[in-house]
Formats: C-alpha cells, sequence, structure tokens
C-alpha cells in the first residue's frame, strides 16, 4: 500500500534544523560559478534566480551573496519566515518571495532557475505541467540547476512524489544543454539521520 510523504500535520520543524548549518548544495554553487567563468563581465546584480522549494534559503543566501536578484519561493510559511528572518539587510531589496506550491507560481523570465531538493516533492499528477513552466521560464543561454529522485529511491513508496528513470531525466532536457550529470545511487542518511537508499540525478542544463 503506498504512503502519502507530504500530509497536512507534517511537522517541518526537524528538517529545519538538521539543515540549518549545511552549505549551499554543490550543484548551486557550480552552476552560479559557470555563469561568472562565462561572462565575468556580467555583473551578479543583473542576473535573476527562481530557488524552487527554498526551504530555510541556504541557496538563496548564497545567491544574494554573490550579487543576485532572488525570488525564493517554498509552500511552508515557516521556511519563508526563517529565509526572511535571517538574510542581511543590505540583500533585502534583491529578494522576493512566496508561499505556494510549485503549480501555484506563476513564474518569470530567469536567468538561473534552482530546484535544490524540491521537485521529487511535486505532486506525480502535477509535475509535467510543473516541468513545462519552468523550462519556458529559463531565458535562452540560461539554466537550469537540481535534483530529481530516480526509480531506485527508498522514498518510492510514497505516492505524493515524483520519481524518474535515467532516460526520462535526460530526455526532458530536450531544450537544453546538458552541462553537468551525476547519478547518486547509494545507501546512506536522510537529513534528519533516517537510513535510507539514495537514488538521485544531479544536473545542470543551459537553455539552448
Amino acid at each position: 500500500m503506498k504512503k502519502i510523504f507530504q500530509d497536512k500535520d507534517r511537522d517541518w520543524n526537524n528538517y529545519y534544523n538538521a539543515i540549518k548549518d549545511r552549505p549551499p548544495r554543490e550543484i548551486l554553487i557550480m552552476a552560479a560559478d559557470m555563469f561568472e567563468k562565462e561572462n565575468p563581465v556580467q555583473m551578479n546584480a543583473d542576473r535573476f534566480a527562481i530557488d524552487l522549494g527554498s526551504g530555510t534559503g541556504i541557496d538563496t543566501i548564497e545567491l544574494l551573496n554573490r550579487g543576485w536578484k532572488v525570488f525564493s519561493s517554498d509552500k511552508e510559511q515557516k521556511a519563508i519566515d526563517i529565509i526572511t528572518g535571517k538574510i542581511k539587510d543590505e540583500h533585502k531589496s534583491r529578494l522576493t518571495t512566496a508561499v505556494a506550491a510549485f503549480d501555484e507560481l506563476k513564474l518569470g523570465k530567469a536567468d538561473l532557475i534552482n530546484a535544490g531538493m524540491s521537485l521529487p516533492f511535486c505532486n506525480p499528477e502535477k509535475f509535467d505541467q510543473v516541468w513545462k513552466n519552468i523550462t519556458e521560464a529559463v531565458k535562452p543561454g540560461g539554466r537550469f540547476s537540481g535534483n530529481f529522485f530516480g526509480d531506485k529511491d527508498d522514498w518510492t513508496k510514497f505516492e505524493d512524489m515524483t520519481f524518474h528513470t535515467k532516460d526520462e531525466v535526460r530526455n526532458m532536457f530536450e531544450f537544453f544543454e546538458i552541462e553537468y550529470f551525476h547519478e547518486r545511487d547509494e545507501d546512506g542518511e536522510s537529513a534528519t539521520g533516517e537510513k535510507k537508499h539514495w537514488h538521485v540525478f544531479s544536473v545542470i542544463a543551459r537553455k539552448t
């Protein structure tokens, strides 16, 4: 019998406490560095990023620290409250936020859309439209960075999450050049210490 991961009573506090001191995701760092190496003359202040499912905002804050303008969204009000409560005053004018599910967002054009570990939590019935919205929002020459759960991940038991095969992930980037692709397929732990098997595809791709 399938289970629900994101029930209405789920308390995210343990997760937020577990990740509060982690560094920005490596894939976000790599993507941001690619922009700076590709066009070092362009100022980051001219660049706009969307951080989807931003959680406590670690990736959002990294982008703000680099000078980007950032739109940060999460479906949990507490996550957005944490972000707005800890950013520096001088960064506040470059941050906008929204409390909304993926399918409720109207995405503007962006140089970078980052989905650190959030898209697997999209309702599978809504994923295709959400992904279409994402691909249309990335500017030509812009990038997507993010992670997808594979079909061998332990959490496939949850029916309210989205999983993909390797071929499915690659096929999603029809209008992109994949610049980085990594598959993680190993036993480990969740952020809160739960033993689990991870099957994750990490992708950076540039819109053609």
